[in-house]
């Protein structure tokens, strides 16, 4: 399994057409084989600061969406909303046996 994590950092001023694109690019990616989970959340404390929470079951599932259409047509519609370039941190999970 690997889990992805995104920060992104949203202007306020394209809150809204943020939301709407990233809700169906969610929804697309929760569609993809390979992906067990795709979640879009918002820092309680800091407004329009997005954290997605990816898992995908191995390498090349991630790689596949990585070069969907779908995926690279949210990341090109969304660079003139961010303040800053995402964060992205890919974590390889170990099956602990928990």
């Amino acid at each position: 399994m690997i889990m992805v994590h995104g920060l992104i950092k949203v202007n306020p001023e394209y809150r809204a057409a943020f939301l709407e694109i990233a809700g169906r690019a969610v929804e697309q990616s929760r569609a993809e084989e390979g992906n067990a989970e795709y979640r879009l959340f918002e820092e309680v404390d800091q407004p329009n600061v997005f954290l997605t929470l990816e898992q995908w079951v191995d390498q090349t599932a991630l790689e596949s969406h990585k070069k969907g259409s779908h995926f690279n047509e949210f990341v090109k519609s969304i660079e003139g909303f961010l303040i800053e370039p995402p964060e992205i941190q890919v974590i390889p999970m170990q099956n602990s046996g928990i």
